[in-house]
């Protein structure tokens, strides 16, 4: 189990109907999202689509499911909730491709391991596409 599982969970003395993540923690759960955001010039890649990996890189970091569903596309539902299980250390973005009306964009990072300590390159496919009205959605990830 992750160290940092329940970590969203953890309030402060803020009486702020939101919980908040203390600072030491925010501290460590920031350090486990070490994209360069600013610095993704690919242009297959919109801003929009870069607030909505941030949005979805998030829960990843910190464990949060609801967040995690309520970044994904509505269609999605909880398929993807086990890719929650594993700690990941987020540190690019790759080369995006178009496919069809979808946009594949990799998301690199290491995998890390806590019984050994150790960490191993991951790689995952953030697939997205075009709603009705315009927005961008995720509507998969491999």
């Amino acid at each position: 189990m992750s160290a940092l599982a329940g970590c969203a969970n953890q309030g402060t003395a803020d009486s702020s109907p939101k919980e908040k993540i203390p600072a030491t923690q925010t501290t460590i759960l920031h350090s486990l999202d070490e994209i360069k955001w600013d610095e993704v010039k690919d242009p297959l890649i919109e801003d929009s689509m870069i607030t909505k990996l941030k949005a979805a890189i998030a829960p990843f970091v910190s464990k949060d499911l609801d967040q995690f569903h309520a970044v994904l596309s509505p269609t999605v539902k909880t398929g993807h909730d086990y890719l929650l299980d594993q700690p990941v250390k987020f540190t690019g973005i790759e080369k995006a491709e178009k496919e069809n009306e979808w946009i594949k964009i990799p998301v690199v990072g290491d995998l890390l391991e806590e019984k050994e300590g150790f960490s191993s390159d991951i790689l995952y496919y953030f697939y997205l596409i075009q709603d009705k009205d315009g927005a961008w959605q995720i509507v998969s990830i491999d």
